[in-house]
Order: structure tokens, then sequence, then C-alpha cells
């Protein structure tokens, strides 16, 4: 079933509609740039893990204590952060890489239902659906994947829109519910997952390295038989 919708903003109207094969590298392109773009709230938060600021601290004042130097302690500070930055880039855009290559790579073909926002002739957002690759308790759930809407056009509702058109999906295919994963450092992605009806199931992490830890995600889950 295509589902489309029109909704204003106070930008310029945008509409929800399916997929379509002329959608493909602005699809690629807004995926790419929206996870490189939130490097630098997942490097801030990644800051305050426990073991890391004990690290970014702790070595950089051993080697003053060590040394006397304090421009010895400075760059060793910088390196660190440096360090961590670049560990966090990479894995962010092996990340990227990966989808590009896999079910980004013929959207058609990987996805049950995939969905686009457009304003002004551009996709300024998009999210998609497939079945999870781990069942989910025996019942039959979609995963949504790849929720990203431009820069300029967050705030606009464009994310619950599209959100919610996978939702009415799922529920016209007869599914038990939607799981989704997202950062733990992603508020503004949880606060919107929560206000519709999505509730945490578990957490889990990725290892960058021993002193960055764990990458945290968060996995949610939406039962159509709890809103009932």
């Amino acid at each position: 079933m295509q589902q489309e919708t029109e909704t204003e903003t106070s930008m310029a109207p945008y509409h929800v509609r399916r997929y379509q094969d002329h959608d493909w590298e602005p699809v690629r392109e807004l995926f790419s740039k929206g996870m490189l773009g939130n490097i630098p709230s997942e490097f801030w938060t990644s800051l305050k893990k426990p073991r890391t600021f004990l690290v970014l601290l702790g070595v950089p004042f051993a080697l003053f204590l060590g040394s006397g130097s304090l421009i010895l302690c400075l760059l060793s500070l910088f390196g660190l952060l440096a360090c961590q930055w670049l560990t966090l880039r990479r894995f962010v855009k092996q990340y990227v890489e990966n989808s590009l290559n896999t079910d980004l790579l013929d959207i058609q073909k990987s996805y049950v239902g995939f969905w686009v926002a457009e304003c002004k002739h551009q996709v300024v957002g998009i999210v998609g659906a497939h079945p999870p690759l781990r069942p989910v308790g025996g019942g039959n759930y979609l995963e949504l994947l790849h929720l990203s809407v431009k820069r300029n056009y967050r705030g606009k509702g464009l994310a619950r829109t599209l959100v919610q058109t996978l939702l009415h999906f799922a529920q016209d295919q007869g599914c038990d519910g939607v799981v989704l994963e997202t950062s733990n450092s992603n508020h503004p992605a949880r606060r919107l997952y929560e206000s519709l009806g999505f509730q945490k199931a578990h957490e889990s992490g990725y290892h960058l390295n021993w002193w960055l830890g764990y990458f945290s995600t968060w996995h949610y889950k939406c039962d159509f038989s709890s809103q009932k």
C-alpha cells in the first residue's frame, strides 16, 4: 500500500512519498551527510565516558609530573583528542560505506518500504523498513532504518511524519510492531521515538578501542498490541 502525505512547514510544503529509482543518488547523499554530520555530537558525548575522561586527564597529568613540561602535557592532551576524533570518524565512515555497498546499493530490493520527504523537488528526508536481521520474540516485526532529515529542515515535523508513515505501513501489513536502533547520544531522535510509542528494549554497543569503550546504542520497540 502506497501512502502519501502532504504537510505544510514554516519554510515550504513537503510531500512524503514512496521511493523511486531516480531518488537513488540523493537518498545515498542525504544518508551519508546525515551520519557524518552526527560525528561532533558523538565526539562530545564520548568525552563524558568515565574511562575516556580518566585517560584524557591522567595521561597528560602523569607526563607533567614526570617531565615537568607543560608543553608536553598539552601536546599529549591534543594528541589523545585527535586520536579519539579520528577513531570515531573512522567507525562512522565504515558504517556509512558498509550501508552504501549493501542495503542502499539496491534500495528497491533491500526494503519492503522506503519513503522520501520531498520539498521543492528535492529529497530532504528519508526512512526505510525491512524485516529485522534477528527474530524479535517470535513476532512479525519491521525494522526502521536510516531516518534522516536535511539539517535546515529539521524541527519542522518531517521526521515525525516519516516515522508515522512507516508505522501506518507496518500496521497495514499486519505486523506486530516496529523495532529500531539509535545512538544513545541522539537525544532528539530518542525523544521522537518515545513520543510515538517506542519503548527501550535493551542497550548494546560497539567496541572502538580500549579507552574509548563502547559506541552505545539503544534498541527500541513499538508493539501495536500495547497501543490498542
